[in-house]
């Protein structure tokens, strides 16, 4: 009887641990994911992946309120002489393109918008110890230059994205000031990965490359993080047309003061 009454006693102590460990403490745990997943996301520097979406959503902006105005001057038959060049047409199309650029920045640029999505995919990618290994990595000083690697790593996929499909012009007129940021900023980043293969330190670089978790990591972020930052770019792009064509009325005093110069 004795045995038998230890055996209950010890099952409802499991039962017991079991309930406390399964409800109260998942929130906490729930917490400190939350926590960790925002640290991990701070570790990294996205800038140029942005500057690589400032140069295309310019681009896509620009497109986009150049076939308006063209549109609407066949719709009124302005004539030849309604292009870029014409001092009429480039204040109505400054009109229009800098507002949708600032609300690009903060749809964009700002990367306000990443933190949600970037839970969403640490939680189902990784374990509670993967996040504190990754971090108790990161720290490092080999760590932080890895993460380098792997934020150039991930601009290159999202400008080979656009670059190698032919959707990136080159020289498109109007992108000069945000093409020569995204060369100026690949290129510090490109200088600031770089370290030496031979270094006593690198021995835990490669051992965290080689890694299972380093490995994953890596793929996931290249994969996973290219594709959350080009569907962004491309959601925002997309809306340009639509918002090209509702801006029109904006650059109404320019466009009236082109026509009433057509009738002089």
């Amino acid at each position: 009887m004795i045995p038998s009454l230890f055996v209950r006693l010890a099952r409802s102590v499991v039962v017991a641990l079991a309930f406390v460990s399964a409800s109260v403490p998942s929130s906490a745990a729930d917490s400190l994911a939350s926590a960790d997943l925002s640290e991990l996301l701070a570790v990294h520097d996205l800038k140029t992946s942005v500057a690589v979406g400032n140069r295309y959503l310019k681009q896509q902006s620009l497109i986009a309120v150049r076939d308006s105005l063209a549109r609407l001057g066949r719709e009124r038959k302005f004539g030849k002489d309604w292009k870029r060049g014409n001092p009429q047409w480039d204040a109505a199309e400054k009109l229009l393109v800098d507002p949708m650029i600032e609300q690009s920045r903060n749809d964009w640029s700002s990367l306000q918008w990443l933190g949600p999505e970037w839970e969403a995919m640490g939680r189902a990618s990784f374990t509670r110890e993967d996040l504190d290994a990754l971090l108790s990595h990161f720290r490092t000083d080999i760590g932080r230059k890895q993460v380098k690697i792997i934020d150039h790593s991930v601009a290159f996929h999202v400008a080979g994205s656009y670059g190698m499909s032919g959707r990136l012009i080159q020289d498109y007129p109007g992108t000069e000031q945000e093409q020569k940021a995204l060369t100026y900023v690949w290129d510090d980043e490109d200088k600031a990965m770089r370290f030496s293969i031979e270094a006593n330190e690198n021995i835990d670089g490669q051992r965290f490359a080689l890694s299972p978790l380093g490995a994953k990591y890596q793929r996931t972020l290249i994969i996973k993080l290219t594709g959350i930052l080009n569907a962004r770019i491309d959601k925002l792009a997309a809306q340009f047309p639509a918002a090209a064509a509702a801006r029109l009325p904006e650059a109404d005093s320019v466009i009236a003061a082109y026509q009433a110069s057509r009738t002089q």
